[in-house]
Parts: structure tokens; C-alpha cells; sequence
């Protein structure tokens, strides 16, 4: 078992075991004593079976992800395929929602999943995860974070309608109009044509892509605000300006 990942060697050269919390004499001999005690061992299979959603069942070992009880070493059920397979889904369930479900590391999280938006723990299980990303409310949060990172903003005195700065359209304030929207490639182009033209110009557009009043990206370089649109920053990009300070910086 990979007991080494929890051995941490911090500034002064002084080890330590990030598992047990624990002060280790800093020796090859010390490390492996630690890792072959009970406590250790322990903690590890406790810490391995959370983040696995397995837990004990009587005598038997109960795998929430495949729904089954099994007998066998908790390593070798864990490396079969039909576990791995069912994990690769969840994985890829919360990796195409954004990533907003956070999933089990620690013994302390008691093997639930954590939906960072919702603030809701939800059972380590594919159907769970399915049934929670399919849910009014996550949806509804999932928008709203969607909105705020791709310029898309409630129009003041309207509940209807809301304003995309990126692609400057009016769109209708439903869920699924969002999502349609922000996964449309004109969108995506877009807002990628901004991203690639100021990488590497020290120009920050994060304030841009979340208050709904700011209309402009920060230039750094120039401690200036510019219009936030291709047009504008490529001629602020090209100016005098904004070469005169690369150049004063690289002198």
C-alpha cells in the first residue's frame, strides 16, 4: 500500500505524518516503524474505504458505488473493473457539471460528496450524483455560477431578461437558455478570442466577467482600464502605450 503519500518533510527537514499527525524521527528506519504500526494501518484502510464509499456491513464490506457486499481484500475490490468502471463515471459526471461536487478525500468527510454550490452532501453513488445534477436547485445555482463567469447578467428593472456582455445579446431568463447559451461555440469563441489575445499582457478581465456594471479589463502593465471587446484591446495591445511599458520592463 502507497503509505508514503502522507509522509511530509517540511522547511527545517523535520518529518512528519500528515494521516496520524504525528512527529516521525527523520530516519528510513523511523519512517517504515511508523508506517507498519496498527494506528497507521488503520487510519489508512479507514481513509481509503471513504474515499471508495465502502463501508462495514457485519462481517462483510458494503461498496456503495457497485451496491454490493463483498468478502474479498478491500484492495483487490477496489482495483477490479466493474469498481473502477463506476468511479470513472462518477468522476465524469462531476467533471462535465464543472466540477462543483467535491468528492470524499479525508476520514473526516464520512464519505459523503460535497456540491460546493448547493452547500448540500449527497451519497457517494453514480444514481445519487445523477439524481442531485438533475435537481431544480442545483441547476439553478449551476446557472447562476455559469452567469456570473461568462458575462451574463440580470438587465436591471427586468426579471425576464438577462444580457450576455461577451457576445452583447439578450437572452431569456430560463435555466436551460443559459446552458445553451454558454455551451453554443460563438459563445465559447468569443470569450476565448479575449482570453487568448490578452495571454501574456498582464490584462485582467475577471472583473469584467462578474460585476455587472464594469464594462472594461484592467491592464496592468499600463495601470489603465480598456474597453472590454476584441477591437479595443488589440489596438490597446498594439499601442504605444502598452509596448512602451513592456519594454520599460524588460530594460
Amino acid at each position: 500500500m502507497a503509505y508514503y503519500e502522507d509522509i511530509v518533510y517540511d522547511v527545517n527537514g523535520k518529518v512528519k505524518c500528515g494521516l496520524c499527525n504525528a512527529g516521525i524521527i527523520n530516519s528510513s528506519h523511523s519512517i517504515e516503524i511508523h508506517l507498519n504500526e496498527k494506528t497507521h494501518k488503520h487510519l489508512y484502510i479507514k481513509r481509503l474505504m471513504v474515499q471508495n464509499s465502502i463501508w462495514l456491513n457485519g462481517s462483510q464490506k458494503h461498496c456503495v458505488l457497485c451496491n454490493i457486499n463483498f468478502e474479498t481484500n478491500l484492495q483487490s475490490h477496489i482495483d477490479s473493473f466493474s469498481h473502477q468502471n463506476v468511479t470513472k463515471k462518477v468522476k465524469s459526471l462531476v467533471e462535465k457539471d464543472g466540477s462543483w461536487l467535491e468528492l470524499p478525500h479525508f476520514i473526516s468527510d464520512k464519505g459523503a460528496i460535497h456540491c460546493l454550490i448547493c452547500n448540500k452532501f449527497i451519497e457517494y453513488s453514480s444514481q445519487s450524483v445523477e439524481d442531485h445534477l438533475k435537481t431544480t436547485h442545483h441547476r439553478r445555482a449551476r446557472a447562476i455560477v455559469l452567469q456570473h463567469y461568462n458575462g451574463i447578467f440580470s438587465i436591471e428593472g427586468s426579471n425576464e431578461d438577462l444580457w450576455c456582455k461577451i457576445c452583447r445579446v439578450c437572452l431569456d431568463n430560463y435555466i436551460e437558455v443559459i446552458f445553451e447559451h454558454v455551451e453554443k461555440k460563438e459563445h465559447s469563441r468569443n470569450l476565448q478570442k479575449i482570453k487568448r489575445l490578452i495571454e501574456g499582457q498582464s490584462i485582467d478581465i475577471e472583473t469584467f466577467l462578474t460585476d455587472p456594471i464594469e464594462d472594461k479589463a484592467y491592464c496592468n502593465k499600463c495601470d489603465t482600464k480598456v474597453s472590454c471587446n476584441v477591437d479595443n484591446l488589440e489596438r490597446h495591445i498594439k499601442g504605444k502605450m502598452h509596448n512602451k511599458e513592456e519594454k520599460s520592463n524588460s530594460n
